[in-house]
């Protein structure tokens, strides 16, 4: 899995990377039939060919393609550079799609020149962390998801003492509330209300490490799994930082040995749906707050530096212009009265639109499913949050 200190490595890998370099992106995600028995690798291959790079390059792209056998991953970054007789492979395999990668013609995106880092970049730098904190008897269990990976991080409760657990097993956690809210009630005797005290400080302490972990983690999401009672009571306990992350309890596992990857199927619909929903919240602020939307306004805004965000289509389709000033703008007519000596240039939106959001400190969103139809149907292809 790419952890934090991935991230900085891989972001420095792409970095030194100097032109001319073949960039590839492909979609060879396993569970599509159109990707069986390595079909995938000849659209590879094909798409290669067709560039006229130099033979070294070709030479080892080809290799490099023939060495990655069925990848259990969704889409395949590779870049090949040119250094005099030699060529140089740096290769990254994900589980997610990738945006701004142009997947319309062969599932293959490939370029020859400057390298087109852009989609790898900025999965890294936009796609959010999420954990989960799986809530069973026997000793819980904390997750990381990042970039359709998990991991589990069994550090993050390694100092608990057996007796802790059996304790809670005892006496079951979804019954802490009753303790939070009384714990003098007369109707309980007095080891009923010990083992309450017991739970509660118990969970309490799990809260904590709870809290420590996602803030060492960067995680920006929490979802909770378990019995509803238990993670519900247990989301009380957590501070109001880790608190406000939650964006899902989830129904528990049949049995606590679960593997990664089944903890994993269980909990990706909550998270999609969170950033589902997360997209529609925030196209609701655009269009009641002061935002602009349609692919014209939204441009101007943008060059002149007023977004703070702005949210596009995943499937980023459209072609737009841009000024001698390196401005861009929907149509011709307005992109030639940003020029100052040229003429504008039509270029696909895809391939500026990280560069021009970067150049002015604006942040940008992608939109999928029914928050991706509402931005195209609706608000002209393209919104943005403006800051004045």
């Amino acid at each position: 899995m790419i952890g934090k200190d991935d991230v900085i490595r891989i972001q420095k890998e792409l970095t030194d990377l100097e032109p001319p370099v073949l960039s590839v992106y492909a979609d060879v995600n396993p569970a599509k039939p159109e990707n069986a028995n390595r079909a995938w690798a000849l659209r590879v291959k094909n798409s290669v060919k067709a560039l006229e790079l130099p033979r070294e390059v070709e030479k080892r792209a080809l290799e490099a393609v023939e060495l990655e056998r069925q990848p259990e991953a969704r889409s395949l970054a590779m870049f090949v550079t040119a250094d005099g007789k030699a060529a140089h492979v740096v290769r990254h395999a994900l589980h997610v799609d990738l945006p701004v990668v142009d997947l319309a013609n062969g599932r293959v995106d490939a370029r020859w020149g400057d390298p087109y880092v852009t989609p790898l970049a900025y999965a890294l730098d936009e796609y959010e962390r999420a954990a989960v904190v799986w809530l069973h008897g026997g000793g819980w269990r904390f997750f990381e998801v990042f970039l359709g990976e998990i991991e589990e991080h069994g550090s993050v409760f390694s100092d608990v003492a057996p007796d802790l657990w059996s304790e809670l097993q005892t006496f079951d956690v979804g019954k802490v509330r009753a303790v939070a809210e009384s714990r003098t009630t007369g109707n309980r005797d007095w080891y009923a209300r010990r083992m309450e005290s017991a739970a509660h400080r118990h969970a309490k302490h799990l809260a904590q490490l709870v809290d420590r972990a996602v803030t060492q983690m960067g995680v920006e999401r929490l979802v909770l799994m378990g019995h509803e009672e238990a993670t519900k009571t247990f989301a009380d306990l957590l501070p109001r930082r880790a608190r406000e992350m939650i964006v899902a309890h989830v129904s528990d596992l049949p049995t606590s040995g679960a593997s990664p990857a089944h903890v994993l199927e269980k909990v990706q619909p909550a998270l999609d749906e969170a950033e589902r929903a997360a997209e529609l919240a925030l196209l609701e602020r655009i269009r009641e707050q002061p935002g602009v939307w349609g692919l014209d306004p939204t441009l101007l805004a943008l060059g002149e530096g007023r977004l703070s965000v702005l949210v596009a289509p995943w499937e980023l389709d459209a072609r737009v212009w841009r000024a001698d000033t390196g401005l861009l703008a929907g149509t011709a007519e307005t992109a030639a009265a940003l020029c100052q000596d040229g003429d504008p240039e039509e270029v696909a939106l895809r391939d500026v639109i990280v560069d021009a959001c970067t150049a002015v400190v604006t942040r940008l969103e992608f939109a999928s499913g029914a928050p991706a139809e509402l931005l195209r149907d609706e608000m002209g292809g393209l919104a943005g949050l403006t800051r004045w």
